[in-house]
């Protein structure tokens, strides 16, 4: 199946093939443009995924070697990023966020931007590598909520600056995964998810008039895990400007809830338990989240829905019964 796959992805103009036809990964347009990489075999695409995942280690070690130290105090059972790979940040995710606050607040205090740019760079290294990190950008999120109250709308209180440090780095690390999938991923995708790889095709099928809205579908739809979608879509065609495009709109009523979260976290940990507050502030970043969601409808179902509308309340000028 993988072979023919790949067959199917190397095929250019041309009458299509009946193993294009069996694998369904053919291109509707037989003459759109299909990312084929750089003519890697599978062993080398595995050796320079492997070696990009060790660069980044090595990034990630000499950053935290030659940082400031932790105040040992505050900083005794925090999680390291290889219990991150390990999932413990997803097995206990309380846990891990209060030990992580508790360590990074007091760190933070003399170091910001060692701070700042350390939590970034986890972040944006886990989402490219994203099989290794899938489940920590919701945590990592509530985290940075927790951590950050500059730039804090007055109201809501909620940090603006936390909010571009989440969306940045779940889109720029999705970028990376992207790119990196276009040079090397071709072969590694086509062998172990070969059946996930047929199933985005098919659904890629449903939107020929529009591949924005197909990228856009794919960001809020649960249908294929988040990682596979940055590596995937770099091998379908799909425009790099509509990924990113699309990357940032469709995460921001997520960033914003677990931003909020943390935030309120944060509030309860230096002020107490304030329900008042905490219902307030819930309810207006409901609100915020229901905004941020609209422009994510599809203009096609927002034509239906109005329509129903209208002949619901009679408004309409088309005879219903």
């Amino acid at each position: 199946q993988a072979a023919t796959l790949a067959q199917a992805f190397h095929g250019t103009s041309g009458p299509e093939t009946p193993a294009c036809t069996r694998a369904r990964v053919c291109l509707a347009s037989r003459g759109a443009e299909v990312a084929v990489g750089m003519g890697l075999s599978l062993g080398q695409s595995l050796f320079l995924y492997a070696a990009f995942m060790a660069l980044a280690i090595f990034g990630i070690y000499y950053f935290v070697s030659t940082a400031p130290p932790l105040p040992l105090s505050h900083c005794a059972d925090i999680v390291t990023p290889m219990d991150v790979v390990r999932g413990r940040l997803v097995r206990e995710p309380q846990k891990s966020i209060l030990n992580l606050w508790n360590c990074l607040r007091e760190y933070k205090k003399d170091n910001w931007w060692h701070t700042t740019a350390g939590i970034w760079g986890i972040y944006v290294i886990f989402k490219i590598f994203g099989p290794f990190g899938a489940g920590t950008s919701m945590v990592l999120s509530v985290l940075i909520g927790a951590l950050y109250d500059e730039w804090a709308e007055p109201n809501t209180r909620y940090s603006l600056l936390a909010h571009l440090m989440g969306v940045s780095g779940e889109v720029c690390g999705g970028a990376g995964g992207w790119i990196m999938s276009y040079f090397i991923g071709r072969q590694i995708l086509l062998h172990y998810a070969s059946e996930k790889m047929a199933k985005l095709k098919e659904e890629m099928d449903k939107f020929q008039g529009s591949l924005f809205r197909y990228m856009l579908f794919l960001r809020i739809s649960p249908l294929f895990p988040n990682w596979f979608v940055n590596y995937s879509t770099a091998l379908i065609g799909m425009p790099f400007s509509y990924f990113f495009l699309a990357s940032t709109l469709a995460i921001q009523p997520a960033a914003t809830m677990s931003i909020a979260m943390g935030g309120m976290l944060r509030d309860v940990g230096e002020e107490g338990l304030d329900l008042v507050k905490m219902g307030k502030r819930g309810g207006m970043m409901a609100v915020t989240m229901g905004l941020l969601s609209l422009p994510l409808i599809p203009a096609d179902d927002w034509a239906k829905g109005i329509q129903r509308i209208k002949i619901r309340f009679g408004m309409s000028k088309e005879k219903t019964g």
